[in-house]
This record gives C-alpha cells, sequence and structure tokens, in this order.
C-alpha cells in the first residue's frame, strides 16, 4: 500500500530510504529489521526485471545498516517504536519494530494546516495591498515601500510599478484548495492505516 500524503511530509523530513522503511512498517503489525531488509530487496529486485544490466548496476541493494538508520530516525520523531526480546536460543536481543499511529496522524494533518495557514496569510496580504515590482521580478513591496524608496527596486535600481496579482491570488486559492483535499485524503489514508493495524483509532 503506498501512502502518498505521510511519503511526501517524511521525504521532506529525511530522505527516500526512510521513506520506504516506514511504508513496510505500516504494511505489517510488527517487524523485525532483517525481514525488512528481505522485503525492500525483494522490492527492487522486482522493479529491476525490466531494466537493462547497466540501469540495475545503478539500483543497489539496501544494506541492514541503511535501514536500521532509517528506524532510529523514526524512532527519535516518535513515528516508530519498538521491543526487544532476547532470542532463547542465541542469546541476542530482537528488535521488533511498529509505527505510531498517533503521531503520524498528527504530523500529516499539521503539516497540512500549517501550510494552508500560510498560504492564507499570503492570500490575505496580495488581496489587501497594492504591490509594486520591477520588470526583473525582485520582491514585490507594498505602495508605501515603493514611495519611500521613490519607486525604484533597491536590487537592481530599475522603476517600480505596480504588479498585476490576479493570477498569483488564483494560484493561491486553488492551492488552498489542493490542499484542504490532501487533509481529507490524509484523513482517509489513516482510516486506512487503524483498519491495517487492527486498531481502534480515534480522530482528535
Amino acid at each position: 500500500m503506498y501512502f502518498s500524503q505521510l511519503n511526501d511530509i517524511i521525504l521532506k523530513l529525511t530522505d527516500q530510504t526512510t521513506v520506504k522503511v516506514l511504508n513496510v512498517l505500516l504494511e505489517h503489525k510488527e517487524i523485525i529489521d532483517e525481514e525488512m531488509v528481505n522485503i525492500l530487496n525483494e522490492e527492487i529486485e522486482q522493479s529491476q526485471k525490466d531494466l537493462s544490466e547497466d540501469e540495475e548496476e545503478r539500483i543497489s541493494r539496501i544494506a541492514l545498516k541503511e535501514v536500521r538508520k532509517s528506524l532510529y530516525k523514526l524512532n527519535e520523531r516518535s513515528l516508530a517504536r519498538y521491543r526487544r526480546v532476547r532470542d532463547k536460543e542465541t542469546g541476542y536481543f530482537v528488535y521488533y519494530w511498529s509505527p505510531i499511529l498517533e503521531r503520524i496522524f498528527d504530523l500529516i494533518i499539521n503539516r497540512r494546516k500549517l501550510s494552508i495557514k500560510k498560504l492564507r496569510q499570503r492570500l490575505d496580504y496580495e488581496q489587501r495591498n497594492l504591490l509594486y515590482v520591477c520588470d526583473e521580478g525582485h520582491t514585490p513591496v507594498t505602495f508605501s515601500d515603493a514611495f519611500e524608496l521613490g519607486f525604484i527596486c533597491t536590487t537592481c535600481g530599475e522603476e517600480l510599478s505596480q504588479k498585476d496579482n490576479e493570477n498569483t491570488i488564483k494560484f493561491l486559492k486553488r492551492k488552498i484548495k489542493e490542499l484542504d483535499e490532501e487533509v481529507k485524503t490524509g484523513l482517509e489514508e489513516l482510516d486506512n492505516l487503524a483498519e491495517l493495524m487492527e486498531k481502534p483509532f480515534q480522530k482528535k
């Protein structure tokens, strides 16, 4: 299963390997790191079937240390937990990893809501102010600032003229609507996670 909302956020916080590791965690109620390595490398082998030899060489297998590094990253961000069990035969400890759904919920929803908040602030700024910009497109300034600057751009020295921000406003409105939809999608994905993990999950 592919969790688009979460993948997008985790990739910004960490790296592509950690995204893959978390997806494997979400597909298993509990799993040890060595089993996870096998699953990830099986996926790589499947993806290489239609590739040329040169392309195959560029796709390397994932090592156990890489997976453990990603698991530690997830643990540090409270996105995954582990329980330690001593193997009776070998005497070594075995670590069983699982995702923390509550934290994942907060991460998906809060990040999207923060983005929406910032976009709404920008939209309000664009709608409330007459903005002036030079032909080079350097940072726009308000009318009062442009007046103080003598309608001259401080970056390139070109004349400032009123900016037509209709397209910017349309873009911001469209982006806000898209993110609103993504929040809903995130909630749906979390419902799927709760069912997948076979445990009740309460929305806040």
